[in-house]
């Protein structure tokens, strides 16, 4: 795990992390905490897996950072590439947030 990002929202911490190392691949998980000492993963499937083979970020998708604009909108930037760390490439996705859940739109 690298690269954590951390949101509180309520009375729960949320950590965006990177899972897996130097594109192996590389995805990024989600786990939530009420203390910020003990961890549970939200689900054993990646929140936002890498690419297909193909696609931008068929080798990583890591590296992320939850962000919270003053409109209250989510948006989980991260990094991708597809040729095993040569290059990177930012991008960012809007994210949902309700009922203690998080998806992606």
């Amino acid at each position: 795990m690298e690269g954590a990002s951390c949101m509180v929202v309520g009375k729960e911490l949320y950590m965006f992390y990177a899972g897996g190392y130097n594109n192996e691949p590389q995805q990024i998980g989600l786990a939530k905490s009420g203390d910020g000492i003990r961890w549970t993963r939200v689900s054993v499937q990646p929140f936002l897996p890498n690419g297909k083979p193909g696609s931008w970020n068929e080798s990583e998708s890591g590296h992320p950072d939850i962000f919270r604009s003053r409109e209250g909108r989510y948006y989980l930037f991260f990094q991708g590439n597809n040729n095993r760390g040569a290059s990177w490439y930012l991008s960012n996705l809007p994210v949902n947030f309700r009922k203690r859940k998080w998806w992606l739109q």
